[in-house]
């Protein structure tokens, strides 16, 4: 059977979506006459609203927007809104104004209201009120169900705005709040320019869902009359359609046709807004306008967060610590208060943030400024003069204009970071990153909890970071860091908005029984092609994937690698030698691209294998789409640096206490040993038993077609009978190579003979020849190459006791060669010792082992069969089934069968 693999997430959920949004505006536009059709925006805030329903925004005294009433009125007026309408924040006032100054105005206004069993908040947009019921309406708000029926009563007409986005302090929100929200409400936003398509189609079909029958249905159940909040069960609901602009960027673009019949004649005797009220009060409403996934929100907050850096006030830090709300939000503003004045101090960067709000708007930088610019920051002004001439000129491009630039800017700034780094660490004391050895590195990981000594330096040596003058290296740093922070904090901040209630979305779809969300991981690693036992064991893993074709994608950044089935490859910003430390260069990947992917491609988990920059994208994806992320642990790195390393226990322990606050981060850590399991779970580490999952690698088919190595081609003077030990493993201190020598030496007391093969390479393969001159090093070999050696020789000897599983341990197994190891971690949850090979507590019982071994030629060939029988315990099937269903994944149920790709 011939299958067609994925490979590259699922994008035909949003091509669903897409398609059927699509169909839904298309019956939309035909509904009506458009010469008898007023266009409004019902859905748009100017500076009135100036007391936002976000925390943050309270305890730093930050309104809604700024944006003036007058400028809102031209824009809406040119995106062709026949009717005005302002929706600000628990006041009419920008409405009241404009009535005064002789603007025909729909008086407007989005309440927020309390729902006491549900303790959340909702809005409710309201139109066509007086005055004196403004201020009824204020006094009612504190309970949604006095509210509604207040504006029955007069024939107030309310729209449910936004019926997904919700402001609670409930974290399970129950879903029986939808049942009277249909009984509650007749006119329901379905198109809202700020949310997101999936969003959007939800609430489309779930309107279309509420039959008569089952509003009669839900009024039954929660014992409510519909007829008192002015909802009639045999009028089909009624769907509008509103920007819930901010910035007056767009304004008008999404909105309501309203019927009314013989319009033009009708307007040469009565107020537009007269007749607003009254189509929208008869229900007859056609949404117009498109969804533009997280892009126009993240332009919106762009240019509110561009507003922020020039405009914020010191919110005071007994306002910050009186205020309502958790220590960490208190924690949040402090620091956000704290970034945003600190920009202040920069004149460069406050001018970029101007130019910034005023390309979004349409308006160039000054054409002299691009010449006066660095060399440096001249990319800046020709991506800015690229939105504000979109903006001008080619609205219909505008979104895709900014975001596009917004990932250039982005990688162009973390680019020139990157390249000033180096030259501060060359700058200082002559050094650069690589002349630091791990001790040293370990030692500067600390930051002084004294600011002055932070940012001034105190001029003594410190095992910290105080002996850097940080003031002076963020010079330098200051404009790339402070803009690429704000361009990132936009993109998290305006998706996180739109998820910030997946949960709800995900058991809202189940339960409606459409558009549910495609369940799929992005797998995200900063190590797979390169030359060490983590690559062999995911590249293992992404074989598999690939053969059954599973609902996991790796990512990899790598200059020269090429996307395959099930692989995504991003394009380095920058790199970080790591050669001292191991035969590897860390890439710095595209966080915006990665975001672009995870999004387009349908994922809604993260797995990540490497503590590297992969891991810390891991943690941005999961705060910026809210979704579950586990961290696949490979390699323990207190193990590492106290075999590895001269590191006192105070300064292990700093390392430690950074790994606790890493794997905390996470909702599940998988582990490859029990051992490592009970470490995570107990006192040091802490972790949350139930976190904590236990998993293992799988043996890969052994390749029939590879012969076994010929002990007297690989070693001189050898023959089929000489005894040859084998190991393959990096060749590195912590991997316990240098016990190898007395091993040896003591096992050839009574097997003279013995001699030993050592595949890998590594910083300590020179040292370890001259301290085994008769041993023979073969370097780094292939699979294939290893496959042969496992066939040809006969007993592996692996002394480490740093390895968190031991895949080579397995590999040889697979092969039936018998392995001895340490009794230790990976090792002895792989062997059955005295069957399929010895556990051994030290170098005496490893070189008694050895001796036993070969001097029992009979048991010999059992346990070379038993190796192959315990290798076969670790078949792939049964292992990724049970990691996906500790993802809540499925396992496909044809993945068993073989797949031959297409």
């Amino acid at each position: 059977m011939t299958v067609q693999q994925h490979g590259y997430g699922d994008p035909g959920f949003r091509q669903d979506l897409r398609a059927e949004f699509d169909r839904f505006m298309a019956q939309q536009k035909q509904r009506f006459d458009p010469e008898n059709c007023l266009r409004i925006d019902f859905h748009c805030h100017d500076h009135n609203s100036d007391v936002p329903d976000e925390l943050w925004g309270r305890i730093l005294r930050l309104p809604e927007t700024w944006l003036k009433t007058k400028k809102l009125v031209k824009v809406l007026e040119q995106n062709g809104s026949s009717v005005v309408t302002v929706t600000n924040h628990n006041n009419a006032r920008s409405c009241w104004q404009l009535q005064e100054k002789g603007v025909d105005v729909l008086v407007g206004c989005e309440f927020t209201c309390f729902f006491p069993e549900y303790d959340l908040f909702i809005h409710v947009l309201t139109y066509g009120f007086t005055r004196e019921q403004e201020a009824v309406l204020n006094q009612k708000r504190q309970n949604i169900y006095d509210f509604l029926r207040y504006a029955a009563l007069y024939d107030i007409p309310v729209i449910l705005p936004h019926p997904l986005y919700l402001y609670s302090r409930n974290d399970h929100i129950d879903l029986c709040l939808f049942e009277k929200l249909a009984v509650m409400f007749w006119r329901f936003e379905g198109l809202n320019g700020q949310r997101d398509l999936w969003q959007s189609v939800l609430t489309l079909n779930w309107i279309q869902s509420l039959t008569p029958e089952r509003i009669r249905e839900c009024a039954q159940k929660h014992n409510l009359d519909p007829t008192e909040f002015g909802v009639d069960p045999d009028q089909p609901k009624v769907v509008t359609g509103g920007s819930d602009d901010h910035t007056g960027i767009f304004a008008g673009l999404c909105g309501s046709q309203l019927y009314v019949p013989n319009l033009q004649k009708r307007l040469k005797t009565e107020a537009a807004s007269d007749l607003a009220l009254e189509a929208l009060r008869n229900g007859q409403i056609a949404p117009f306008g498109t969804v533009g996934e997280n892009q126009k929100l993240n332009i919106a907050l762009l240019d509110y967060f561009s507003q922020v850096a020039t405009k914020l006030k010191d919110p005071g830090l007994l306002r910050i610590l009186l205020h309502r709300g958790s220590t960490w939000d208190k924690m949040g503003c402090f620091v956000v208060a704290n970034l945003f004045l600190e920009m202040q101090k920069h004149k460069k960067t406050m001018k970029f943030f101007s130019f910034i709000h005023d390309a979004l708007q349409g308006k160039k930088p000054r054409r002299f400024l691009k010449w006066q610019a660095a060399k440096d920051y001249k990319f800046c002004i020709i991506q800015l003069e690229k939105i504000a001439e979109s903006r001008r000129n080619r609205p219909e491009e505008f979104v895709d204009t900014v975001n596009d630039s917004i990932g250039e800017l982005f990688n162009h700034l973390n680019r020139l970071i990157a390249k000033r780094i180096r030259k501060a660490l060359d700058k200082h004391q002559g050094a650069s990153l690589k002349d630091f050895s791990t001790e040293e590195l370990t030692r500067k990981l600390e930051i002084p909890s004294q600011l002055t000594s932070l940012f001034l330096g105190d001029g003594k040596r410190q095992d910290n970071m105080s002996n850097v003058n940080l003031a002076e290296a963020l010079d330098s740093l200051s404009f790339p860091v402070l803009i690429s922070t704000v361009l990132a904090g936009s993109t998290l901040a305006s998706t996180r908005v739109l998820y910030q209630n997946r949960d709800l979305l995900n058991r809202f779809a189940c339960q409606l029984g459409k558009n549910q969300h495609s369940r799929r991981a992005l797998y995200l690693t900063d190590t797979l092609l390169d030359k060490n036992g983590v690559s062999t064991s995911l590249s293992g893993k992404l074989k598999e994937i690939k053969r059954t074709d599973l609902p996991i994608d790796f990512l990899i950044c790598h200059p020269e690698a090429v996307p395959e089935p099930h692989l995504h490859i991003v394009q380095p910003v920058a790199d970080i030698d790591l050669h001292p430390f191991g035969e590897q260069t860390l890439q710095v990947p595209d966080v915006m691209e990665i975001a672009r992917i995870f999004y387009e491609g349908g994922y809604d988990r993260i797995v990540c294998s490497t503590e590297g920059p992969m891991a810390l994208v891991a943690l941005f994806l999961q705060q910026m789409f809210n979704v579950p992320s586990y961290f696949f642990m490979h390699t323990d790195w207190i193990d590492f640096i106290t075999h590895a390393t001269n590191l006192n226990q105070h300064e292990r322990d700093r390392v430690r206490r950074m790994m606790r606050a890493l794997y905390n981060r996470f909702d599940g850590v998988f582990v490859l040993n029990r051992e490592h399991r009970d470490w995570l779970t107990g006192h040091e580490m802490q972790l949350p038993a139930e976190k904590v999952l236990l998993t293992a690698h799988h043996t890969a088919p052994r390749d029939l077609r590879v012969q076994p190595a010929r002990k007297s081609e690989l070693i001189p003077g050898a023959n089929d009978k000489t005894p040859v030990l084998f190991i393959a493993c990096r060749l590195s201190r912590e991997k316990g190579i240098f016990d190898l020598p007395e091993i040896v030496r003591q096992a050839r007391l009574s097997v003279p003979e013995l001699r030993i093969v050592i595949a890998g390479s590594g910083p300590a393969g020179a040292e370890l020849q001259k301290a085994m001159p008769d041993a023979v090093l073969l370097g780094w070999q292939t699979p294939e190459q290893l496959a042969s050696l496992y066939l040809g020789l006969d007993l592996f000897v692996f002394p480490s006791r740093f390895d968190t599983f031991g895949n080579v341990l397995l590999e040889a197994l697979t092969h039936g060669m018998p392995a001895v190891a340490y009794n230790c971690k990976g090792p002895k949850d792989i062997i059955e010792n005295g069957q399929s090979g010895y556990l051994v507590e030290d170098i005496e019982g490893m070189a008694e082992a050895i001796v036993g071994f070969f001097g029992n030629r009979d048991g010999r060939t059992g346990m070379v069969e038993n190796a192959r029988q315990r290798a076969a315990r670790f078949q792939a099937e049964p292992i990724m089934r049970q990691f996906l269903v500790d993802l809540g994944l499925e396992y496909p149920e044809q993945a068993h069968a073989e797949v031959t790709v297409a």
